[in-house]
């Protein structure tokens, strides 16, 4: 097995390099043989293993992380040692590249390094949040019962995530048929009309013109439209790999009417049952805000939490909130109360309950505003389009009487 290591000789010199050992001992051994004293060792990902070469490109659905977590976890409950539960769970997964990563999980595992470590050489399976508990669960020596709370986290997060897409769809559906709908208007049906109007040099009704002039338009311009849209793509895609880009796409989310309230309310209950499931498992209040910070998802959140934590190091009271904060003001009131009566688990269980009532209520409640929204768009359209079409006809007798 190959390890990378950072260790510093004698004098303290930083040195680099890559060796080949059968356990992180055996490399320890190595480097003391060779008078350095290692500080960094992590195994090497080497182009040889398909799972090491991509790890970033291995996902898997939301359903199979919970499944997995809940075998885990009752697995461990049940006195199976850790190897053990790692290959029986890898036997059970279906997906054989997922598979694969589980058995290469085991094996670094098998060589001395940590659960956390080796899954976190595969971020597209366990991200921050999921790693930081399972830190947690291995400091504490409860890796059964933090594996247990973060299913329950999953799957209430999926429950939550469904709700919301369910009520997004609709809209989307209707815009998508109404687009799908004008294009067959302006690529068929318009330009028969415009030739059989110009057989007879006869003008077109105004709305028939404007939808020619459209059709026009996209027929001699067309192949710019894939090249405009693949070069926004890979600028957006490229800004978005900048924090500042991130950043102010992640202010635009929360700014958008109606939808921007709905995410930060999602947010704040990601927040609020992360940071329940680490302090309840022992984890101090500081280190349990930055691991919550780096996985709840939203930068502008992410650096509230941030300044949530420095406030409490330092001692000054946390159940006001600062000026700029976006996160209600019941979070930072229900925490105070939390940490004053020493139940701050139950105090964040409050607030993913409350949170999670009012996201049923606004979705209901966003369903109700989008359709008089959507009933205005679609009669716009059907009505300009019909007028497209029928205007023509209803005026084709005197273009034949010509």
């Amino acid at each position: 097995m190959e390890f990378r290591y950072t260790a510093c000789d004698q004098n303290g010199v930083s040195v680099k390099g890559q060796v080949t050992a059968d356990s992180v001992e055996a490399v320890a051994e190595d480097l003391d043989r060779r008078g350095l004293i290692p500080i960094h060792l992590k195994p090497a990902h080497t182009g040889g293993n398909r799972w090491q070469a991509h790890p970033g490109s291995l996902h898997w659905k939301i359903e199979d992380k919970i499944l997995f977590t809940r075998k885990f976890s009752s697995l461990l409950k049940a006195g199976i040692p850790l190897l053990s539960v790692l290959e029986m769970v890898a036997g059970q997964t279906r997906e054989p590249q997922i598979a694969g990563a589980i058995h290469r999980i085991a094996e670094l595992v098998s060589g001395g390094t940590t659960l956390s470590d080796a899954m976190a050489a595969f971020p597209g399976l366990f991200d921050e949040v999921y790693l930081g508990a399972l830190r947690t669960g291995e400091a504490t020596g409860r890796l059964d019962t933090v594996l247990e709370q973060t299913a329950d986290f999953l799957e209430r997060e999926m429950v939550t995530v469904r709700l919301v897409k369910k009520t997004v769809r609709y809209p989307i559906m209707v815009v998508v048929a109404l687009i799908i709908a004008g294009g067959v208007v302006v690529g068929v049906v318009v330009p028969k009309f415009a030739d059989f109007y110009g057989h007879f040099n006869a003008s077109l009704p105004a709305p028939t013109r404007l939808l020619l002039a459209i059709s026009h338009l996209v027929q001699r311009f067309w192949w710019m439209f894939p090249i405009v849209g693949v070069m926004a793509g890979l600028a957006w895609r490229s800004w978005m790999k900048t924090e500042a880009g991130r950043r102010r796409r992640d202010q635009w989310l929360l700014r958008i009417p109606l939808a921007g309230a709905l995410l930060l309310k999602v947010l704040v209950i990601r927040f609020a049952r992360l940071f329940g499931i680490l302090y309840s498992a022992g984890i101090p209040a500081a280190t349990a805000l930055e691991t919550v910070a780096a996985g709840v998802g939203n930068l502008t959140v992410k650096d509230e939490v941030q300044a949530m934590r420095e406030r409490l190091s330092v001692g000054a009271p946390i159940a006001a909130p600062p000026g700029n904060a976006v996160m209600p003001l019941l979070v930072y009131q229900m925490l105070g109360i939390g940490f004053e009566s020493g139940d701050v688990e139950r105090m964040m269980a409050e607030v993913a309950r409350h949170f999670d009532q009012e996201v049923e209520y606004d979705v209901r409640r966003l369903t109700d505003r989008l359709e008089p929204i959507l009933l205005v768009v679609i009669a716009s359209g059907v009505l300009f389009l019909a007028l497209a079409v029928m205007l023509p006809m209803w005026n084709l007798a005197a273009v034949l009487r010509q």
